[in-house]
């Protein structure tokens, strides 16, 4: 059985005992190793492959920021009248990871979600946002499906977005915790650090709020959220064996999906 390094293990495993979290961990071993030797990241070796690259994964972030509140609406009470959901440590977990995510410190003071953060790092490299935010503009007036076409997202993005909502919608709260856990946080931080090695060292200058999106999130998902979304995932799965079986099945879909992905990005940039 392969497993991450035991240092990278000992941090994921911080106060998880040993059960289904290892099984599904196992079970996606063979996803997290395409992920992390994708030939994208080789790819990623000029300034017009990167903002090819960030024009179409910016959508990603957004869309990882959708999963991120979703599972947030499944396990605590974010209506009115307010009424207790039951989910006492999942909630917790969650709440502290939007803090971070939706109100980070930024990179000259103050506080922005990472996806502002990634949006600026696009401005400050020229890559293009035309796309992005018309996107937003769409979706705060048509549902998904109609932003996407108006908007002309990428069809890479296009099809990404489509596959995670499809997971997510209607999903109970274990499905979702999985999909972020599985397919988001805990295959991130290497990705990341594959795309840092990348970047030449003349461009690090004028990519400089870019790295700084990378580093933290490479930094969170590493120390806190990867650690914490497994915990997560213990919690809303317990005792039931339908639920772990779920959980391993959508976060090995959500694995695949992203894999996919990036292979269609990388036929932009050969």
């Amino acid at each position: 059985m392969h497993m991450p390094s035991d240092s990278r293990l000992s941090r994921l495993m911080l106060g998880i005992k040993k059960n289904d979290v290892l099984r599904i961990l196992d079970e996606t071993q063979e996803e997290r190793i395409e992920l992390q030797n994708h030939k994208i990241y080789s790819l990623i070796s000029d300034i017009r492959n990167l903002k090819i690259f960030m024009e179409h994964h910016v959508f990603a972030v957004w869309d990882f920021m959708s999963i991120l509140k979703s599972l947030q609406l499944k396990i605590t009470c974010a209506r009115i009248p307010w009424y207790p959901r039951g989910y006492g440590e999942s909630a917790r977990l969650i709440n502290e990871i939007i803090l971070a995510e939706e109100t980070d410190e930024t990179l000259y003071g103050g506080y922005s979600s990472h996806f502002e953060m990634y949006v600026h790092g696009m401005n400050q490299a020229g890559a293009e946002t035309k796309v992005i935010n018309n996107f937003l503009n769409e979706i705060q007036n048509n549902n998904l499906e109609l932003s996407l076409e108006n908007a002309n997202v990428p069809p890479p993005s296009k099809k990404f977005i489509k596959s995670t909502f499809k997971l997510i919608n209607q999903a109970p709260a274990h499905e979702i915790a999985s999909i972020f856990t599985f397919g988001r946080e805990e295959v991130i931080p290497e990705m990341f650090k594959a795309i840092v090695k990348k970047i030449d060292k003349k461009l690090k200058g004028e990519l400089k709020p870019f790295i700084f999106y990378l580093d933290r999130h490479i930094g969170l998902d590493e120390d806190a959220h990867t650690p914490a979304a497994l915990r997560m995932i213990k919690d809303l799965c317990g005792n039931s064996q339908e639920n772990w079986d779920e959980a391993l099945l959508v976060g090995k879909k959500a694995m695949k999906y992203r894999i996919q992905f990036w292979d269609e990005i990388a036929l932009k940039l050969d």
